[in-house]
C-alpha cells in the first residue's frame, strides 16, 4: 500500500508541474506577482516600510523568485523520485533519481514550446535539474544518517 502512496504522489508531482508549465505566460507572471505581493508584505513588515518600494522589489526580485519556484518544484519532484526509487533499486538510486528527474526538466521545458508565450530555455533545464540534485542529495544525506542510528 505504501508503495502505490509514493508512485501516486509522484504522478501527482509530475502532473502539477506539467499544469503549471501549461499556463501561458501571462498566467505564471500573475502567479508570481501573487508570491511577490505576499513576500514584499512580509519584507514590508520586516523594514517598517523603509526599505524599497514594490516597483523596486520587483525590479530586483521578480526573476530570481521565479527561478526559485523552478528549483523548488523540482526539489519536490527530485525527492519523492528518489523516495520512489528505493523501492524499485537496492543501488544507484542517487544517480537513478537525478537522471529521471532532469529528463522530465527536459520534456518540461519541450512541453513549454506549445504554450502560448513560453519557450524553452536550456538555463530552465539546470536550474530544475538542480533543484532536483540538490534535493536528492540532501535527502540521501539524511537517510543514510538516520539508517546509521
Amino acid at each position: 500500500m505504501k508503495k502505490a502512496i509514493k508512485f501516486l504522489l509522484l504522478i501527482a508531482i509530475m502532473v502539477l508541474i506539467f499544469a503549471l508549465s501549461a499556463q501561458p505566460k501571462v498566467d505564471t507572471i500573475n502567479t508570481t506577482n501573487s508570491f511577490i505581493d505576499i513576500i514584499y508584505s512580509v519584507y514590508n513588515f520586516i523594514f517598517g516600510g523603509k526599505g524599497l518600494s514594490l516597483e523596486e522589489f520587483c525590479n530586483r526580485y521578480f526573476a530570481p523568485i521565479r527561478k526559485l519556484a523552478h528549483f523548488s518544484e523540482f526539489g519536490l519532484l527530485g525527492m519523492i523520485a528518489y523516495i520512489n526509487s528505493t523501492e524499485y533499486f537496492d543501488k544507484h538510486n542517487v544517480l537513478y533519481s537525478i537522471i529521471f528527474s532532469g529528463l522530465y526538466a527536459m520534456s518540461d521545458e519541450i512541453h513549454q514550446i506549445f504554450v502560448y508565450g513560453r519557450y524553452c530555455t536550456v538555463t530552465d533545464m539546470l536550474i530544475d535539474t538542480s533543484g532536483a540534485t540538490v534535493a536528492i542529495l540532501l535527502i540521501h544525506l539524511i537517510s543514510k544518517k538516520c539508517l546509521k542510528k
